[in-house]
C-alpha cells in the first residue's frame, strides 16, 4: 500500500512538472509572438543582388535593382495590386562588385535612379521614355554608392564618391551635383577619404543634407548641410583611433521639424544619432555578427508619421528592424532562415506606418519585398525631434 501511494504522489508530482513546463513554454511562444513583425508578406521581383526602394504619394512602389549579369532592373507595383513591371534601364554596368543602384520619386510620382559604375549615370522618365545622363563626365572614375533625392521643384540633387581623377590619381572625395536649367552644377562638400558611404536628403527649402563616412583620419562618421551659399561639415560621432570606425553603412533621414537623424555601423554595432540644440549624441543598439561584410551591408533610417525612429538593417542571415518602445530600443526579425549576409537591404515608410523592406534572398537569388505594418506599440509615445532621455 505504502509503494502504490508513493507511486501515485510520484506520478502527481510529474504530471504538475509537466504542466508548469508547458505553461512556461507557452508564455515564451506568446513573448516570442508579440516580438516578431505584427503582419509580414513576402513576394518575389525579381532575380537581382542589391536593391532601393521608393514609395510614391499615391502608394506605388518604385524598385531598382541589380541583376548577377551587371544590368539596372527598375520594377513598379501599382497600389493596392500584386503585379510587377518590370524594365531593363541600364544595359550594362560592366561590373557587380561594389554598385548600388538607387531610386526616389518626385511630387509627380516619377522615378529617379542613379548609378555609379566609374560613370555617374542618371536615368529617369521623359515624355514616356527612359533618358540616361552622364553626370560630372570626364572627371575620373565614381565609384560606390550614390545617393539621389528630389526637391519639391522637380530639381534632381545627387551625391557619390570620387575615386580617381581622369590621371589615375586618388582624389576621395564627396561630391554634390544639382540641375540648374538643363546644366549639372557640381561641388566638392568634403575631402580626405569621403563618402564612400554616403545618404543625402533634402530639407523643406530643397536644401541638401548629407551623412557620410570620412575614412581618411580614423574613420569618422560627418554630416554636411549646404545653407545656400556653402557647406557646412561636423562631426557625428569622430574617430577613435585604431580602437574604433564609425560611419559604415549611413542612412539620413529628416523630420517634419528638420531634426536629423542617421543610422549606421561602427566595426561591432548598429548604431543611432540624433542632434537636439547642435549637438549630437550617439546610441549603440545592437552588435552585428563577426564576419560582416560592410560594403555588402546596409542601414536605413524612416520616421513614422509620429516622428519616431525605425531602422532596417542587414546581417548574417537575417534582416532586421530596430525601433523604440517605452523609450528603450528593440529589435526583430524581418526575415531570417539564410546562412549568408543578407546583401543590398533597403525600406520604405509608407503613409499609412506600413513599413516595405526589399531585399536579395542568398537563398534562391531573388529581390523580395516583404510589407509589414507598424503597430502603434512600435511608435515612441514621444515625438523623436530630440535624442532620447
Amino acid at each position: 500500500m505504502f509503494m502504490m501511494t508513493l507511486r501515485l504522489a510520484s506520478a502527481n508530482l510529474v504530471a504538475r512538472v509537466w504542466c508548469v513546463l508547458a505553461l512556461i513554454l507557452m508564455c515564451i511562444a506568446l513573448v516570442g509572438a508579440k516580438a516578431g513583425p505584427q503582419a509580414s508578406t513576402v513576394e518575389n521581383i525579381g532575380r537581382g543582388m542589391t536593391t532601393s526602394v521608393a514609395v510614391d504619394g499615391a502608394g506605388n512602389l518604385h524598385v531598382v535593382y541589380l541583376s548577377q549579369s551587371g544590368k539596372v532592373w527598375y520594377a513598379y507595383r501599382p497600389h493596392n495590386s500584386e503585379k510587377w513591371f518590370n524594365i531593363e534601364v541600364v544595359e550594362s554596368t560592366h561590373s557587380v562588385q561594389n554598385i548600388f543602384p538607387r531610386v526616389a520619386v518626385d511630387s509627380g510620382d516619377r522615378p529617379h535612379i542613379c548609378v555609379a559604375t566609374g560613370d555617374l549615370k542618371y536615368v529617369t522618365l521623359v515624355d514616356g521614355k527612359w533618358v540616361t545622363q552622364v553626370v560630372d563626365p570626364g572627371s575620373g572614375t565614381l565609384s560606390y554608392h550614390c545617393s539621389i533625392a528630389i526637391a519639391a521643384d522637380g530639381t534632381p540633387h545627387l551625391s557619390w564618391y570620387h575615386e580617381y581623377l581622369p590621371d589615375g590619381r586618388q582624389f576621395t572625395h564627396l561630391r554634390h551635383a544639382h540641375m540648374e536649367d538643363g546644366v549639372w552644377i557640381v561641388r566638392s562638400v568634403d575631402g580626405g577619404v569621403a563618402g564612400k558611404w554616403n545618404s543625402m536628403a533634402l530639407d523643406a527649402k530643397g536644401y541638401p543634407h548629407i551623412s557620410y563616412s570620412q575614412i581618411a583620419y580614423g574613420g569618422a562618421l560627418r554630416y554636411a548641410s549646404w545653407d545656400g551659399k556653402e557647406w557646412n561639415v561636423s562631426n557625428v560621432e569622430a574617430s577613435r583611433g585604431t580602437s574604433g570606425v564609425a560611419g559604415f553603412d549611413n542612412s539620413l533621414a529628416l523630420g517634419g521639424d528638420g531634426s536629423e537623424h542617421i543610422s549606421y555601423f561602427d566595426e561591432k554595432s548598429l548604431k543611432y544619432a540624433n542632434r537636439d540644440k547642435g549637438k549630437w549624441t550617439t546610441e549603440s543598439i545592437s552588435t552585428i555578427s563577426p564576419g560582416y561584410n560592410h560594403y555588402a551591408g546596409s542601414t536605413t533610417v524612416l520616421l513614422d508619421k509620429r516622428g519616431a525612429p525605425h531602422i532596417v538593417y542587414s546581417d548574417i542571415g537575417e534582416v532586421r528592424h530596430a525601433f523604440r518602445r517605452s523609450g528603450k530600443w528593440q529589435t526583430e526579425t524581418i526575415v531570417s532562415g539564410g546562412i549568408q549576409q543578407y546583401a543590398g537591404v533597403d525600406a520604405v515608410m509608407g503613409a499609412d506606418d506600413t513599413l516595405y523592406v526589399t531585399y536579395p534572398d542568398p537563398q534562391d537569388g531573388y529581390v523580395k519585398l516583404a510589407t509589414i505594418k507598424v503597430a502603434e506599440a512600435d511608435a515612441d509615445s514621444e515625438q523623436a525631434s530630440g535624442p532620447h532621455k
